[in-house]
């Protein structure tokens, strides 16, 4: 191990970034030998093996930054060139599979971490129709793109099943045909959704807060297309956000009985249902 830069220069992170992750898939592959400009090592491999390979951008966080290629180039400012070189990145990868003849045996998933951070205003994403954002458990804070790649296996389409990042190491457990650990762990295999279009191995999801504690718990929990907030509190957001219960300032309010909605046909949360028709 040793330090590459410090400090980072970022105007050519993502070109690193993609060159590692490149020049990983060619010697897996086992149809290259792997030049690696920025450690200025080469390792050979003679035959394709397993791989995996976890691929976490700087993008879109701040300090936002885009090469000579994205600069510019998006009337969304600089954030819009920072989404712009993500995608050009993820495009790299999945031709690279493709050159090197793995994609119809490779399973890619693309994802996010949480929501967008709204402190940022306009350097941050749009949460669309959804409620709040990061670090709040409405759904702006909670929901994320995901989109499942695997030629010949994953058909085009969507799906409104439920499922969630802690589903990804038991589905990729099983694909490689690995054990999982003997421990309890709260993800499912999310076969049936991504090969077989049927329903989906999850049908809840337990949200917790960042203030979440143990007088408190859980603070809303998700039971197929209806969704329950036991608590409700402010996320990362200016305290001069047009909604107030998304402000960083909104403290916590329990809520007895709890907020109910049926976010399937209301996914802003805004229109409570009666929670004595549904007891």
């Amino acid at each position: 191990e040793k330090i590459i830069q410090q400090p980072v220069v970022k105007i050519n992170l993502t070109e690193m970034y993609i060159d590692a992750a490149t020049n990983f898939i060619k010697e897996k592959s086992g149809l290259y030998a792997a030049s690696y400009t920025y450690c200025n090592c080469t390792t050979f491999s003679e035959q394709s093996s397993p791989f995996l390979l976890y691929m976490a951008f700087q993008h879109t966080h701040k300090p936002q930054f885009s090469g000579k290629l994205a600069t510019n180039s998006c009337i969304r400012g600089e954030f819009g060139d920072a989404l712009a070189e993500l995608d050009w990145g993820v495009g790299q990868i999945l031709e690279e599979l493709e050159k090197d003849g793995v994609s119809d045996n490779t399973f890619v998933f693309f994802t996010s971490d949480n929501g967008p951070d709204l402190a940022f205003k306009t350097h941050a994403g749009v949460q669309g129709p959804l409620r709040c954002g990061k670090a709040s458990t409405w759904d702006g804070g909670q929901r994320v793109p995901g989109i499942a790649w695997w030629p010949g296996k994953i058909r085009h389409g969507r799906t409104q099943e439920l499922a969630a990042t802690l589903d990804l190491f038991p589905t990729v457990m099983k694909l490689a045909g690995g054990k999982m650990p003997s421990v309890i762990t709260d993800g499912v295999d999310m076969s049936p959704v991504l090969f077989e279009n049927k329903e989906s191995n999850r049908q809840n999801f337990v949200y917790y807060s960042q203030g979440s504690t143990p007088q408190t718990g859980l603070y809303a929990l998700r039971l197929r297309q209806y969704k329950a907030h036991l608590y409700t509190r402010g996320g990362l957001c200016r305290n001069d956000y047009p909604d107030e219960v998304c402000r960083a300032n909104y403290t916590l309010v329990a809520h007895s009985p709890p907020l109910l909605f049926n976010v399937d046909v209301d996914p802003s949360e805004l229109y409570p249902l009666d929670p004595t028709e549904y007891a």
